[in-house]
């Protein structure tokens, strides 16, 4: 009866020794936009991209005119697309339906990211943006956005209001 008890328990701390008891979930780790793949049809190309400090990548598709340039804590009206990198759209202001947004650059409600890309836009700008994760959902993701997953995004400054 001995000898069983001892197999019981040699068995009992192999199981428990083969199980994952972490609590963290698999999440994937965060790919530096410059090193990520994009669709082709996104059309990135981050070499020709400028990189600003806090590691957003914009890229000005059509320049906007006019003298009044975004700053932060302006309230603008705006469209946006917002893809994956994979190229699955998941979003757009543009869409049947849709609507141009309003917000105020900066809002703490907004991803980092979408709020720096319009910094010194002019009206009827036009720019494309690579948003590293840090700056967009992190970690926690925001489905269809996975976790720690870089994104795209088309926006179009409209006006100041």
């Amino acid at each position: 009866m001995r000898a069983f008890r001892s197999i019981f328990a040699v068995a009992a701390v192999a199981s428990l020794a083969a199980c994952d008891l972490s609590t963290e979930p698999n999440i994937p780790a965060a790919v530096d936009p410059a090193n990520d793949t994009y669709a082709p049809a996104l059309g990135v190309d981050i070499p020709s991209m400028t990189k600003t400090a806090s590691g957003l990548y914009y890229k000005d598709k059509v320049v906007g005119t006019g003298d009044v340039v975004v700053a932060s804590g302006d309230s603008v009206r705006a469209h946006y697309t917002l893809w994956l990198t994979n190229g699955t759209k998941v979003e757009s202001s543009k869409d049947p339906g849709g609507t141009a947004i309003e917000f105020r650059v900066g809002n703490p409600g907004l991803i980092p990211g979408f709020s720096e890309g319009f910094l010194g836009m002019k009206p009827g700008g036009v720019r494309q943006l690579v948003i590293p994760t840090r700056l967009a959902w992190g970690p926690q993701g925001s489905p269809p956005v996975q976790p720690n997953a870089n994104v795209v995004f088309e926006i179009e400054y409209i006006a100041k209001l």
